[in-house]
């Protein structure tokens, strides 16, 4: 095979299905593997400093299995019924589509909005591990409280139950949830085709012992992350505090001696300092899912094609840390990974794309169905029309499930989003996810064009808003590089700065905005959108928190 890389207060969520469900834990960091997709218990191992030591623990996290289609669809349940609640003045002066627009500008502007409250998907988590001597068990609950303003959502968790034992030799700690506070807060920026995260969280757990000793752990930790189609990272940075309180009854004995009557009481103070833990130590953690394109040859020459694309998609995951507890100073770290799951693509037979110089893109995303791949002409040097790009963008970024949509959309009564696009229309249900995911919008007159051509401009500002990169853009006065920029539309002019910062487009030279947009040319522009989602991107995460 021809390998082509072208590209809570007691649990640290770490589990990418739903950033919306999964993003707001960070407590105790741990990592974990899975090794079925469909199961709800993973193998887990974190690090326990209980003994003043690092001792790895590992075993089992059962958990809720959270989807992120059906958390974005509780979130567009909380829209809707707020829309319903609130009479629109749009509604009632113009009855003009709202997914048009007069400018040239294919994106859509964010709608006025207020914030919408709603609840997310319960999670249950329950913990069974032992290394070293030591055994641990978690048992919680949490449900997260969103709030939705503008494409953001400020998420907060409420834990509603919380247990934990740990066991060292003749010792054990029991957590007092009366005694242990924590403060956490993430928000997340739901883009077109990724969702982007951070957090911020602390805590001062207690434990108690039979003696009546305490265990206090101080956590203050931040996080990062995003998802994607083609990825997701999760990062985080904690720093702790360890210390134990010892208690009177531990830390003195009293015995008293009678003579003649008499009685004498010594106090003795114990000074056991080996059970006495007292230091620092700092965790860092990378959970990521990583996508990758690879082409595979085949081996016999009487074949009807020749080879076809893969996408192989793999979960991997890194811890590091490093204490100072009592003197002893060091560091560790750990590492897992799972077997690739692996899916195969379709393998379009197109008769005039061969030595094309866009050749490997244009059957890359036509393996992926972003272009039909039933045609056998694919005509590489003509204009891609509005339709064609609709459809193209959303299933690269992995907004379209060809069999999901396509039956949703067979059980759902269609409704009409512009004059000329039929509900009958083979675009339409691509044309529909477009709109709906707010990457392309229509033109005057209640119209979306799908026939017209797309200009270069256009697709450059299409493909960067799904990303949601704006932080790029620098302050002020700015020069994209090319000799022609004062060609480039207003409404594009960022996006273009972005894209080449991005390497969606080389630097320098002629851009030419305001030229039609050739399928070939689309093909590459897709396939370096897919190269900076499996590479730079995760890339970017991953190395400024770890080494990995």
């Amino acid at each position: 095979m021809k390998k082509t890389k072208i590209l809570a207060l007691l649990s640290i969520s770490l589990f990418m299905n739903s950033v919306s469900a999964n993003a707001v834990g960070m407590y105790d960091g741990g990592i974990y593997k899975q090794t079925n997709n469909n199961s709800k218990t993973y193998q887990y191992e974190e690090v326990t400093f209980v003994t003043g030591k690092p001792v790895i623990l590992k075993g089992t996290l059962t958990r809720t299995k959270i989807e992120k289609s059906k958390e974005d669809d509780l979130l567009q349940k909380a829209i809707d019924k707020n829309k319903k609640s609130v009479k629109s003045k749009t509604k009632k002066s113009s009855s003009k589509n709202n997914n048009t627009t007069s400018s040239k500008d294919p994106i859509a502007e964010v709608a006025n909005e207020i914030p919408i409250t709603y609840t997310g998907t319960k999670i249950s988590e329950k913990y069974t591990l032992s290394g070293g001597g030591i055994s641990l068990t978690r048992d919680l609950t949490i449900t997260p409280i969103n709030e939705y303003y503008k494409g953001q959502i400020v998420q907060k968790d409420e834990i509603s139950k919380v247990k934990e034992t740990i066991t060292s030799g003749s010792s054990s700690y029991t957590l007092d949830s009366n005694l242990s506070e924590m403060s956490e807060s993430t928000v997340i920026d739901k883009k077109p085709a990724i969702d982007y995260y951070a957090g911020n969280a602390n805590f001062n757990k207690v434990y108690t012992t039979q003696s009546g000793d305490r265990l206090i752990i101080q956590m203050d930790g931040k996080s990062a992350g995003y998802e994607s189609f083609w990825g997701a990272t999760h990062t985080k940075t904690m720093n702790y505090t360890i210390n134990t309180e010892k208690s009177e009854k531990s830390s003195s004995t009293t015995t008293t001696t009678s003579t003649n009557n008499s009685s004498t009481t010594n106090t003795t103070t114990n000074s056991n300092s080996s059970n006495i833990i007292n230091g620092t130590y700092t965790i860092k953690s990378s959970q990521n899912t990583i996508k990758d394109l690879i082409y595979s040859d085949n081996d016999p020459k009487k074949i009807s094609f020749r080879g076809g694309y893969i996408i192989t998609s793999q979960n991997n995951a890194a811890l590091e840390y490093s204490y100072d507890i009592n003197g002893n100073v060091g560091k560790g770290q750990l590492e897992n990974a799972n077997m690739p799951d692996i899916t195969r693509l379709y393998a379009p037979v197109l008769t005039d794309v061969q030595g094309h110089y866009a050749e490997d893109a244009v059957k890359i995303i036509t393996s992926m169905n972003g272009f039909d791949p039933s045609r056998k002409m694919f005509l590489p040097n003509a204009p891609i029309s509005r339709e064609e790009f609709a459809r193209a963008i959303v299933v690269t970024a992995g907004l379209y499930n060809n069999k999901a949509d396509t039956k949703k959309s067979t059980y759902i009564l269609k409704e009409e989003l512009f004059s000329d696009v039929k509900t009958r229309d083979t675009s339409y249900n691509y044309v529909k996810k477009a709109v709906d995911k707010k990457i392309m919008i229509g033109r005057d007159d209640n119209k979306f064009e799908p026939k017209n051509p797309i200009t270069r401009a256009e697709a450059i500002r299409i493909l960067t808003n799904s990303l949601g990169l704006d932080s790029l853009i620098p302050n002020g006065k700015f020069n994209t590089g090319f000799e022609d920029q004062a060609d480039i539309p207003p409404w594009a002019y960022d996006s273009v700065y972005i894209a080449q910062n991005i390497g969606l487009i080389e630097k320098g030279g002629a851009f030419r905005p305001n030229d039609e947009l050739t399928k070939a040319d689309a093909s590459e522009l897709l396939l370096k959108y897919i190269e900076y989602m499996t590479g730079d991107l995760k890339e970017d995460y991953m190395h400024k928190i770890l080494n990995y």
